[in-house]
């Protein structure tokens, strides 16, 4: 194969995203994986390779056809060293994941966070091209933020660039997975949107899964309580992405996550909102994009195989 090809893996909180991919951003083929979370991070490790292995061997290739290796993880990396220094969603702390990949693989493997994965995809491939400075918000289970200053992904002085998720929205407030309290991911995330509409309204999920879905299905049928519950949780979410984007100063911001599916309730409020809730130098000018992000569920494992790139 002429083109350029690589691989890459998007670990996530509950399943593991690989594939082969060109160049162009083009997938030749990807696989789940489910996160075993009774295994070690080396034996965790050790099963993805293999299946990578699988993988390049059902289409004739080795890994000395490849141009790179990339792999994403929901947590603080450092990219430097392939260390993934903290990443509780999957219970990994001070792990030399890029020495662990280089084992079973036999070759480098770039390691970093999967939020930077996400907005680097963007800014190659998808609503970030032609901007030199973005910020890929995504809102999932988690609230993550990859970020492009001059055409370089920022780690930061403590690799912890993005962890927009973890400010703290209210002083004493809801435990979050990190050990802190009141972060910003446990009021605006999908697993936000569900504690906080069973703490408001216990009666009305008696019969329905605890998962945010429930929410947007009853604000769907026209549950008035649900559709300004709703409305709150959007303002927050645009409260924090305001003061980051006051604190960074980007062109554009990017909007991703599985909360981007619905367009009408989330997406279309956040503009509106990101910018009441804006300094006034950007907003009278009108300076700043947001966009719903192109990439789709596929962007951390695109962007972690194009990493070569950055």
């Amino acid at each position: 194969m002429g083109e350029k090809i690589s691989i890459g893996i998007d670990i996530g909180g509950t399943k593991i995203n690989f594939g082969i991919v060109k160049e162009t951003g083009e997938i030749i083929s990807s696989e789940r994986l489910a996160v075993n979370s009774q295994l070690n991070p080396d034996d965790q490790i050790c099963l993805i390779c293999g299946a990578v292995k699988q993988m390049l061997n059902k289409h004739d290739l080795q890994t000395n056809n490849l141009v790179a290796i990339g792999a994403g993880v929901p947590g603080t990396v450092n990219i430097k060293t392939g260390y993934v220094e903290f990443c509780p969603n999957i219970g990994w702390e001070d792990v030399p994941a890029g020495d662990i990949f280089k084992k079973y693989l036999g070759m480098d493997v770039i390691v970093s966070q999967d939020s930077r994965c996400a907005a680097w995809s963007e800014y190659l491939l998808g609503a970030g091209r032609g901007f030199q400075s973005i910020m890929c918000v995504t809102l999932g289970t988690g609230i993550g933020c990859g970020i492009i200053v001059d055409g370089k992904i920022l780690h930061g002085g403590m690799n912890t660039a993005g962890e927009i998720g973890h400010m703290i929205m209210e002083k004493n407030g809801r435990k979050c997975n990190c050990g802190s309290y009141g972060c910003y991911e446990r009021y605006g995330s999908g697993t936000g949107i569900i504690q906080r509409a069973l703490e408001t309204y216990p009666d009305k999920f008696k019969n329905m899964p605890h998962k945010s879905e429930s929410v947007f299905k009853l604000a769907y049928a026209g549950d008035q309580e649900m559709l300004a519950f709703i409305r709150v949780i959007v303002e927050d979410i645009a409260i924090g992405i305001a003061n980051a984007v006051q604190l960074l100063s980007p062109e554009a911001v990017i909007i991703s996550g599985g909360l981007c599916d619905h367009d009408e309730l989330i997406v279309r409020p956040l503009k509106e909102l990101i910018y009441h809730y804006g300094y006034h130098s950007w907003v009278r000018k009108k300076s700043l994009t947001i966009e719903k992000a192109q990439m789709g569920s596929d962007a951390p494992m695109i962007g972690a195989a194009m990493l070569y790139k950055a």
